[in-house]
């Protein structure tokens, strides 16, 4: 993978498309606007902003921010180390993509700083798209093709042996045609262990949330041909 570093301004933008100055400069915007936390259960630490660039449409800019007792002291920086966390992010979409499962369309990412940073990542726009949490009150009749169409991308995840650290139905998109989309992929590592360990992974942390935040019980209603 070949990916451009540009930059413009204050910020460090990488991405592996042509970028013209006009997309560069409705970015750069983007970065600067206020950005607004998704809401939803288990939205998380999650701030974005949409916007619509030339010649490639709706995009969402997802915005790092701190989770914890420390947010309240650096919300927005982080301390390098390696990559950026949009950098990571981003190589670790077109990872999923390479490999089969489903996740927003990247974009680019960006950072302004050197060893102390902020940074974001973005992304296409899945229009009409809900998460997993929110569909199993909205629409719980879907909530079963969703679950077996989530079931598919996590095998593969599982027969390549990748852990999405942060797995649970706030990080699960479904759009209106039922198609899956999983998000939030910056912490997504590769496990050692085995594949019957690593799938019981998935099914424990998902169900767990599922309980934590009083989801319906169904979300953790997979069968054995779900392989989760």
């Amino acid at each position: 993978m070949t990916l451009n570093y540009i930059t413009h301004g204050l910020y460090t933008i990488g991405t592996n498309r042509q970028l013209t100055s006009r997309h560069l400069d409705q970015l750069a915007g983007g970065f600067q606007s206020s950005d607004r936390s998704a809401v939803g259960t288990l939205g998380g630490r999650r701030s974005i902003t949409r916007l619509h660039i030339d010649t490639i449409g709706p995009v969402i800019i997802k915005h790092f921010c701190r989770g914890g007792l420390l947010a309240h002291l650096v919300h927005r920086t982080y301390f390098r180390v390696g990559k950026t966390r949009g950098q990571g992010e981003f190589e670790q979409m077109l990872r999923f993509r390479q490999l089969g499962v489903q996740t927003p369309e990247p974009v680019a990412f960006a950072y302004k700083g050197g060893l102390f940073y902020t940074t974001w990542l973005v992304t296409r726009e899945i229009q009409s798209v809900q998460s997993m949490a929110q569909l199993s009150r909205t629409a719980p009749h879907r909530v079963a093709q969703a679950l077996g169409a989530l079931a598919r991308q996590v095998a593969i995840l599982v027969d390549h042996g990748v852990l999405h650290a942060d797995f649970h139905p706030g990080n699960v998109l479904i759009d209106d045609q039922d198609q899956v989309y999983v998000i939030d992929l910056d912490k997504a590592r590769t496990y050692s262990g085995s594949q019957a360990k690593l799938r019981s992974k998935y099914h424990r942390r998902w169900c767990r949330a599922v309980r934590k935040h009083g989801l319906p019980a169904v979300l953790c209603e997979f069968s054995a041909d779900d392989q989760l």
